[in-house]
């Protein structure tokens, strides 16, 4: 990618040609490989760093990337600490191999007293990042690439108005296939993004052949999106130059008819039809045209998720949750969830509402009866587990993560390393399975890779995973906020229970609640919005009391109702021109 010239950044193009050439022969140009760290907390700044080519990140203290602060070229980073004097307050991290300009603390005073186009310049700087601290950090401006087998589609068009209901689109950032080379569209694209504003959105259609050309001009939290008609399966290696930026499929025509693969992520289905619908529509309406209406919230960063959280049978509170949303009109756009969350999760993403979920969850796990096949010699587990495997089986029908009405992310953890796998491929009876193996009560599900048990040992509620799907708002639901206060009653449950053959059982169960309920409220910062049934009364080991979940769960829901209605509504309302 070629070096842009100092006096081209826009902060130096102002400059007196004196000064010009005075920058010129005193900055220096170093290189930066991915991974090194430029400048870190704590140290007080000695440059003024310009970036020629390349991107790099602004991480707090945290360690956690701050998206409203990644910067590539023609950007500038460095200015507050040569300001004020003050020690560096975030690190930063070349996100790839780089070329940075770096103006010494001497050129910076003289330019910020003698240019007033330098001083206006940075002014403006500031300016611009006291909105993106102050805003959402998830609205950034926005690169969405659309990768199409055959220039006669008409689905950039009219996802170019779906998107501008909701976000800033600029017209220059809209391109044909074919029209021009993929260099002089990713020279567009940056020149694009140098004086874009926060939510803006830039609109690139190409070949999806060509598409991996253009990695070096997207950034983390930029947009790809893959269109599968049926005549070539895309591809994208998502390692790499993509391993930040947000992937989907959609599938067009025949494609959208298939089965889905063992191999394959969920994707987005869309009919010919609706696509002609949308073009021919007046205005944008997202009733008439949800897919798309779909597609165009996740390029805008405009979907809702909800995380559903672990908690044994209270989880069935989660279902409760579900029905009042669904009978609000709040539209779900994709789900997570551990343990019996990630099975609720799933649930709900296979019928496609909390009443199939419910019927679904009647059928298989609705009475603790289901699961007990007592192993005469245990080994890894308490129960064989046959009991459980045959009714995740029956329910799922042989169907694919892919076959999911909306994306359900559950989550599992690897017994031999400990790490937290997603479940986003394969079997939805296999992700039912791996996401609720409770060790030493049902045995561990083993892959080609990984020897699988319940996800609630590494993540409670997985709120993280919903940035996934660019959720504008993230709902969680967290079932284990108090250990019951009944002591003397619990006290007596549990010395019934291991006074009895199967006593182990519960007492796992119950050092899961305590586990829960400190985890659990960790796992729920990251929400914007948290619900809570009161389920501590109730025992989570009592699979039968089903109902009683479900009424807690609709009750904290029907509390909570207000603020989410009015956290959509802000959401995807239309942006005003």
């Amino acid at each position: 990618m070629e070096t842009i010239p100092l006096e081209e950044i826009p902060l130096f193009a102002g400059l007196s040609d004196a000064a010009k050439a005075e920058v010129r022969s005193t900055c220096a140009l170093r290189e930066y490989r991915a991974g090194d760290v430029i400048l870190e907390i704590g140290e007080i700044g000695q440059f003024l760093y310009a970036i020629a080519v390349g991107v790099v990140s602004v991480r707090a203290a945290s360690g956690h990337h701050e998206l409203a602060i990644v910067l590539g070229p023609g950007e500038i980073f460095g200015e507050m600490s040569l300001l004020s004097g003050a020690p560096v307050s975030a690190a930063v991290i070349a996100e790839r191999e780089s070329r940075i300009y770096l103006v010494t603390a001497r050129i910076f005073d003289g330019l910020f007293a003698d240019e007033p186009a330098f001083r206006k310049g940075i002014a403006d700087l500031l300016a611009e990042r006291l909105r993106l601290r102050t805003s959402n950090t998830d609205s950034v401006p926005t690169c969405a690439l659309i990768g199409l087998t055959s220039s006669a589609s008409a689905l950039p068009r009219v996802l170019v108005r779906g998107v501008d209901h909701y976000a800033h689109v600029v017209e220059a950032g809209c391109f044909a296939v074919g029209a021009r080379g993929t260099e002089e569209l990713g020279r567009e694209i940056d020149s694009w993004r140098a004086s874009a504003h926060v939510g803006d959105v830039c609109v690139a259609a190409l070949p999806a052949e060509s598409i991996g050309e253009i990695a070096a001009h997207t950034r983390p939290g930029d947009a790809v999106l893959l269109v599968d008609d049926g005549t070539s399966r895309p591809d994208l290696a998502l390692s790499g130059e993509w391993g930040m930026t947000d992937v989907a499929t959609v599938r067009i025509g025949t494609a959208a008819r298939r089965p889905g693969r063992a191999d394959e992520v969920w994707s987005y289905r869309l009919d010919e039809a609706e696509i002609a619908a949308a073009e021919n529509a007046s205005e944008w309406s997202g009733r008439a045209t949800p897919v798309l209406d779909s597609i165009a919230r996740w390029i805008a960063r405009r979907t809702i998720g909800i995380a559903l959280g672990a908690g044994a049978a209270r989880g069935f509170a989660h279902i409760g949750v579900l029905a009042v949303l669904d009978a609000a009109g709040v539209p779900i756009d994709c789900l997570s969830g551990s343990s019996i969350g990630g099975i609720v999760a799933l649930m709900y993403a296979m019928s496609g509402s909390a009443e199939g979920a419910y019927e679904l969850a009647r059928l298989a796990i609705g009475s603790k009866e289901l699961i007990r096949d007592v192993s005469i010699l245990p080994r890894s587990a308490l129960f064989r587990g046959h009991k459980v495997r045959r009714s995740a089986e029956r329910f799922a029908a042989g169907r694919h993560l892919p076959d999911l009405t909306r994306p359900a992310l559950a989550v599992a953890a690897d017994l031999i390393t400990g790490q937290r796998i997603v479940l986003d491929r394969g079997l939805v009876a296999s992700a039912f399975l791996a996401t609720s193996a409770i060790p030493g009560v049902l045995p561990p599900i083993k892959t080609a890779e990984h020897w699988l048990v319940d996800g609630a040992l590494v993540s409670r509620i997985p709120v993280d995973l919903l940035g996934r799907w660019r959720c504008g708002l993230k709902i969680a639901v967290n079932v284990n906020t108090e250990v019951s206060a009944e002591g003397a009653h619990v006290h007596a449950e549990l010395r019934r229970a291991m006074s009895s053959p199967l006593g182990l059982a519960r007492v796992i169960a119950r050092s899961f609640d305590l586990l829960a309920v400190s985890h659990g409220a960790a796992d729920t910062q990251a929400a914007d919005i948290v619900v809570r049934p009161h389920t501590h009364s109730l025992s989570a080991s009592d699979f039968g009391a089903i109902n009683s979940f479900i009424s807690a769960g609709r009750a904290a829901a029907e509390r909570e109702l207000p603020d989410i209605v009015d956290a959509v509504k802000k959401l995807v309302r239309a942006r005003t021109p």
